[in-house]
Formats: C-alpha cells, structure tokens, sequence
C-alpha cells in the first residue's frame, strides 16, 4: 500500500513539473504580413497585438493591440463620456422616483405651483400699489415744480429732492416686479416640465401595468407604431385628433406629449395622449390617450360612459387608418 501510495506520489510530482516547466510562445503577424512565432515578447508583437499559445498550438490568450497616445486619450475621453452619461441616466432616474412620490396627479402639481408663486404674486401687487401711489405724488409735486416755474421762481430743493427720491423708489419698485416676475417665470417653466414628465411618467406606468397581463390589455387606451416614421406619423394624426374632438384648445404640444385645457363643465372633455417608447425596442413606440372630465359626479360618469369608449376607439381607428 505504502508502495503504491509513493508511485502516485511520485507521478503528481512530475505531472506538475512538466506543466510548469511548460514554455508559452507569441504569434503575431509582423510588418510584412507574416506569421512569427517567438519564445519570447516582442515590442513589435505588443504594438500590433498576439496571441499567447503553448508548445502545441492552443490558444492561452488573445492579446490586442496596444493603444498610441492619441488613441489613449480618446478611449479616456469616451470613458469619461460614459460616466457622465450614466451619471445623468441616474439622477433623471432619481428625478423620476421622487416626482412619482410626491404627486399622485397634475393637480397636485398645480397646486404646488400655485403655493411657491402665491408670495410672490402678494409681492407684485403690494409693489403695484405703491408705485401707483408714488406715482400720484410724482405728479403732484411734478405740478408744484411745473407752478414755480411759471411764475419765474426757483423750485425749491426740498420739491427737486422729493421728485429725486420718488423717482428713485419708482425705479426699485420696477426693478423687484422684474426680479419677482422673473422668479414667478422660473417656477412656471420648472412646473411646466415636470407636469410633462409626470405625465410621460403615468403613460409609461399605463401602458407597463396594462402589457403585463395580455387578458388585462384595454386596446381603446393604447395604439402602438413599429417604427420611427409611422410613430412620427401617428403622432402628426394624435394632434389633429386632439384639436377635433377635445373640447378646448390644447395647452401642451411636445414630441411626447400632447394635452387640451381642462374641461370647466360637466358636458366637456379634455384630452392628455402620451408617445411612450416600448421596452425593448428601438423605435417602436405606444401612443396612449386618456380622457379627462370634470372632477364632479356628473363628469366622473361621463368619463365612464360609451360616449368617452366611443372616443377611444374612434382614436385607435383613426390613426390606424392614417398611419
């Protein structure tokens, strides 16, 4: 047993031996365009790249060329482009979530918009005021001014400095209305695109929620294009659509988003279509309309009625007929 337990031994020894006495070669191709095989690294093999292989021919290793200087420096521009991208797909990814979580409909973000812009709406018409007053007393002591001078009499200092001093609040009063306003237009134009994306964001989770379970699919809700041209197409017919059949005039027109003013009556409609990529595809794209109605009894049951499924039919028919 002994013995045979050494000749084992023995034959492990010399198998690990032999494979590390191994030799590895390089092939590569050289300037001529032949095939060289050498027992050692050339710096001509690593400039245009070679294969790694033993003694019998198997390939250990592909080895690619090595980069030059200015191929170096774009790869690590490229890099660095890369991350940059990733890094903005991230935060538009946060950007999403916390716009999901914080409104639950555009009302809500109409609301908000409405809470930041309140002060400041106050703050314009509280300036609105005293200018208007200031400006009443510019033209009394303008007149007072105008008085003196008729009568070939010197105006008083006192009556220049308090012009002076009106005309000087007037124009800070002018230069906070700018500020305000400007302010004012800032949240408006920040509301605007994330009532557009809030949108965007509710079509995508529409069409996601309606595709997961093929017996759940509402085809009324949803038309779907398989390339770019018939979606661009499709999307020229969804406006002329809106503009026919909503009841107001449309508020929003984008390349994905498409949405009429509020209905104010119980009879009206409004309508929100939404151009939605498709997961997995490159152009194909789902286009989806919702029908909004009055938030009253009346308008919550004319939303469910046959004439609103009447309408989204009449969508999906219509583009399919056009497109």
């Amino acid at each position: 047993m002994k013995k045979i337990f050494l000749v084992l031994l023995s034959t492990i020894l010399l198998l690990a031996s032999s494979s590390l006495s191994a030799k590895n070669y390089y092939r590569y191709t050289d300037a001529d365009g032949k095939l060289v095989v050498k027992d050692y690294l050339p710096t001509e093999a690593v400039k245009v790249g070679y294969d790694i292989i033993t003694e019998t021919g198997r390939l250990v290793e592909k080895v690619p060329a090595a980069l030059t200087r200015e191929q170096r420096i774009a790869e690590s521009i490229r890099q660095e482009q890369l991350k940059l991208q990733a890094d903005k797909r991230r935060k538009e990814r946060q950007k999403d979530t916390l716009l999901l979580r914080q409104y639950s409909t555009v009302d809500d973000i109409e609301r908000t918009k409405k809470s930041q812009t309140s002060t400041l709406n106050i703050n314009l018409r509280i300036i609105a005021n005293h200018t208007n007053s200031l400006k009443r007393k510019l033209q009394e002591q303008e007149k007072r001014a105008a008085d003196y001078e008729r009568q070939g009499k010197a105006v008083p200092e006192m009556t220049l400095h308090e012009i002076a001093a009106i005309k000087t609040q007037i124009s800070a009063n002018n230069d906070s209305v700018e500020r305000y306003e400007s302010q004012i237009a800032n949240i408006d134009q920040q509301f605007q695109k994330d009532r557009i994306r809030f949108q965007e964001l509710k079509a995508e989770l529409f069409v996601e929620n309606s595709l997961r379970d093929v017996n759940d699919i509402d085809v009324q809700d949803i038309y779907d294009c398989a390339d770019k041209i018939s979606c661009d197409k499709a999307w020229s017919y969804a406006q002329i659509f809106a503009l026919e059949n909503a009841t107001h005039a449309l508020s929003i027109v984008t390349n994905t988003l498409i949405v009429s003013k509020k209905p104010r009556a119980d009879n009206e409609i409004g309508l929100t279509i939404t151009r939605v990529p498709q997961k997995n595809e490159v152009e194909a794209m789902n286009i989806v309309i919702n029908v909004n109605c009055n938030p009253s009894e009346e308008g919550r049951k004319l939303c469910q009625s046959n004439e609103v499924i009447a309408i989204k039919q009449k969508f999906i028919d219509y583009l399919s007929a056009n497109s």
